[in-house]
């Protein structure tokens, strides 16, 4: 009787039986991981997540980040208010008045804004036309969102350029594309925009008649978390926080190294997305408490707050 050589067997079932240790470990650590679910927009605010994601810092902290990207911000808004996020990506402004409809969250952390040259919002001037200052503004129309934080940015920069916002006249234009096509056909004076569609507007003739980058501080983006969240996994959010601070320092030391991925995953024109400037992140910090109390204090003067609010009830202190 002959008998087949029996080591070439026994050598796939031994390798067969440690793929299958190895997928089922790996398996195992996937499902042990700590979840945390967090929406946005597809803006450049995400871009700390990403990497951390990508270098494996998440997975170091034991956490399983699942990044929501939603399309627009009444698809963000309600997914967080039914309870589907932990934590969303959001405005200052919008944080606040959602706390004052009712809302139990705190502002855990800027992702933009700890300084004026980051989150860049201007007025932006049609092609061609003779506005150059801000006081060329008076009497012309401005193409916003009402009661956001557009407007909130539009007035601050009226404000300090001398002009009352009273002088110029507001016209709500809620989509951003819109506002850009009909500032870039001269249909009306000026918009007001965040980058990127600044440095896009800019490359198709638009002037920057007014930046937030320099001076008062007025556009603030920012992490909030809902109650339930900070209550049942305030440790999970703090470890969200050190992966966090990794992703940024890589960022800022080698920001051309994220270029792509910025591009793949934030809405940047084709145009200009090999020129655009990767943004400088700061570490996980709370928004100052003069730049929310002026933010309190414009939505009280327009009459938006359905309950009083202030710095403290809306920021969680202690996650870094």
């Amino acid at each position: 009787m002959r008998f087949k050589p029996l080591l070439p067997l026994v050598l796939t079932i031994i390798f067969l039986v440690i793929m299958a240790a190895g997928c089922t470990s790996a398996k195992e650590e996937n499902q042990g991981a700590d979840k945390l679910k967090i929406g946005s927009l597809p803006i450049e605010d995400n871009l700390p997540l990403l990497v951390a994601e990508e270098n494996g810092y998440f997975a170091e902290e034991k956490i399983n980040l699942e990044l929501v990207v939603l399309q627009s911000p009444v698809e963000l808004q309600s997914a967080f208010q039914a309870g589907e996020l932990d934590g969303m990506i959001t405005d200052m402004l919008i944080a606040a008045l959602l706390q004052s409809a009712g809302e139990d969250l705190k502002v855990t952390s800027l992702t933009l804004g700890a300084t004026p040259e980051e989150g860049r919002f201007a007025i932006l001037a049609a092609p061609g036309g003779d506005i150059k200052t801000v006081a060329d503004l008076k009497g012309k129309s401005i193409g916003i969102s009402n009661n956001s934080i557009i407007e909130y940015v539009t007035d601050g920069l009226l404000k300090a350029g001398g002009v009352n916002p009273a002088e110029v006249n507001k016209t709500t234009i809620a989509k951003i594309p819109v506002r850009l096509e009909m500032l870039l056909n001269n249909k009306i004076d000026a918009i007001t925009v965040p980058d990127p569609h600044i440095s896009y507007t800019v490359a198709h003739g638009a002037r920057i008649v007014a930046e937030d980058t320099q001076g008062e501080n007025l556009s603030q983006a920012v992490v909030v978390m809902t109650g339930k969240a900070l209550s049942d996994k305030e440790d999970i959010i703090k470890r969200f926080y050190k992966a966090y601070a990794k992703a940024v320092e890589d960022i800022n030391r080698e920001p051309e190294k994220y270029r792509q991925l910025l591009v793949e995953n934030v809405n940047i024109p084709t145009e200009i997305a090999a020129t655009y400037t990767v943004q400088h992140y700061s570490k996980p910090q709370l928004p100052g408490e003069k730049e929310v109390n002026n933010i309190i204090e414009w939505l009280r003067a327009k009459d938006l707050l359905q309950q009083e609010i202030s710095y403290q009830s809306l920021v969680k202190e202690g996650l870094y």
